[in-house]
């Protein structure tokens, strides 16, 4: 199995803007929570966020002993999880985050991306599109439904999710990434190369802009003469079978193109 190449590290944007909030104005407690809670809740986020997941795993459990039915916990312990790359552990943790509070963005995205990374795109999906109906603008969730798009395959959606992302935060590496990707799938390589430059300015350490970099290259200079480029053979993850949109959520307006199918893959023009 393929995994993302950035492992739920940009889920760690929710902790960014002001500790003690967690993302999407979701505070890390509340006014009637427990005084004990607070200060390892900020601790445990602060070590997720200094790339020290392992440090806050043990806080956490310890955490989850004395307040068992605190979402936030969940959450957090879920995320650092993820970034350990213990994805199982991480679909359990914010599930149960969920349980406890249904209107957690945060927590379905987490979820969202843990899933992917088990392999299971179509669960993302859903994962992502109910955050989507719960914040139409989460940056977060239409970057992450782009890029489980761009794993089944589908990449005339994973365009448009991604187009989306965009212009809600225009700074997201992992947007550009993507998008550049099914730019080049979809027949536009130039574009596509652009999307990849950005990205690769963005994070001039991500692999797997590099990686995507060097693939539309062969497809904009071939090796040999008269041969076409790997069109077809690059993928963010594995891309199995495209499935149909999970109704009752908002989904992208696709950008109306006359040689694209149904599944985002390029179709010859009429005559050829």
């Amino acid at each position: 199995m393929t995994y993302r190449f950035v492992v739920l590290a940009f889920c760690l944007v929710f902790l960014v803007c002001s500790l003690p909030v967690a993302g999407n104005g979701e505070p890390l407690t509340g006014p009637d929570d427990p005084a004990g809670l607070r200060a390892p809740l900020q601790k445990s986020a602060r070590l997720i966020l200094e790339n020290h997941p392992e440090k806050a795993v043990p806080i956490l459990k310890t955490l989850l002993k004395a307040y068992p039915d605190y979402a936030m916990v969940h959450f957090l312990l879920g995320l650092a999880y993820g970034k350990l790359d213990e994805n199982e552990k991480a679909v359990i943790e914010e599930r149960k985050a969920l349980v406890l509070n249904p209107k957690s963005e945060a927590a379905r995205v987490s979820l969202g991306i843990a899933l992917g990374n088990t392999g299971h795109f179509r669960q993302e999906i859903r994962s992502e599109r109910q955050a989507l109906a719960l914040n139409p603008k989460n940056e977060m969730a239409w970057e992450a439904i782009g890029w489980a798009y761009a794993s089944r395959g589908n990449w005339r959606l994973a365009r448009a999710s991604e187009e989306k992302a965009l212009k809600i935060r225009s700074s997201d590496p992992s947007a550009h990434m993507i998008l550049g990707v099914a730019l080049a799938h979809l027949g536009f390589p130039e574009e596509g190369m652009t999307e990849e430059k950005e990205a690769s300015r963005l994070d001039p350490d991500d692999r797997g802009v590099k990686r995507a970099i060097s693939w539309i290259a062969t497809i904009l200079h071939p090796v040999k003469e008269g041969t076409s480029g790997n069109q077809g053979h690059f993928n963010p993850l594995l891309s199995p079978e495209n499935g149909p949109d999970i109704p009752g959520v908002p989904s992208p307006d696709v950008p109306a193109n006359p040689n694209n199918n149904g599944n985002g893959t390029l179709r010859a023009p009429v005559g050829h």
